[in-house]
């Protein structure tokens, strides 16, 4: 009774449908795995291919500012009232960039104990001339270009004795500045004539003094620098 009970409840499915449903389970594992394969046949069947290029390379300009020496020559027994001294001095662009350059000076009084009461500073003049020739007479003519001066009775009072420089010829802040030399090309030069005068009027109490004076030269790019 029970059996048939059981039978009636979960009836053992006939022989043909347990046969089928194990093709259908084999037949959609069949599917499956052909998917699968023409997956992986699809992405083997992708060419690729590549390239690189070589730039060379980059290599950046220079900015390379040369000066020769600056060379006064003075008088044995010492400068008088009215001398002048003159010397030229040669600005060479080493670099591969145009530049332009400005020019500042240092002075400094470095009379010793034996020396006079005033100093020195108070009344050289300075002035830097753009010239080929660089003799007195060549500064004296009205055609010279003169590109900066400092120092007593120029106009500017007497020589700064500041420590840090002072402008002589242009600026040195960056960009384009009134007065700012120029060098376009790579080993192109121009000389500069720098004079130092002692005043016809300069009093007796500079008698036994001395300086020093510094010229200092700063350098920039053009090329993205207006």
């Amino acid at each position: 009774m029970d059996e048939l009970l059981q039978e009636m409840i979960d009836p053992v499915p006939p022989q043909q449908d347990v046969a089928r449903r194990r093709r259908l389970v084999t037949t959609v594992a069949i599917l499956t795995l052909a998917g699968t394969g023409i997956a992986a046949m699809a992405t083997a069947a992708v060419f690729t291919d590549n390239s690189s290029v070589n730039s060379g390379e980059i290599t950046t300009g220079t900015v390379d500012l040369a000066t020769g020496d600056l060379t006064f020559t003075v008088p044995s027994e010492g400068l008088a009232p009215g001398d002048v001294l003159v010397a030229p001095l040669t600005v060479t662009n080493s670099g591969t960039l145009a530049y332009r350059y400005a020019v500042s000076y240092i002075a400094e009084d470095t009379t010793d104990a034996d020396g006079g009461t005033a100093p020195l500073t108070e009344w050289l003049q300075l002035r830097v001339y753009a010239l080929d020739t660089c003799t007195r007479s060549a500064t004296d003519s009205m055609g010279a270009e003169l590109i900066g001066a400092a120092g007593s009775q120029v106009g500017s009072g007497p020589l700064s004795t500041a420590v840090e420089p002072v402008a002589l010829v242009g600026d040195v802040a960056t960009g384009q500045q009134p007065g700012d030399r120029v060098l376009i090309a790579a080993d192109a030069s121009e000389q500069l004539c720098v004079r130092v005068d002692l005043p016809i009027d300069t009093p007796n109490e500079a008698q036994a003094t001395s300086a020093n004076l510094t010229l200092r030269l700063d350098a920039e790019q053009t090329t993205n620098n207006p």
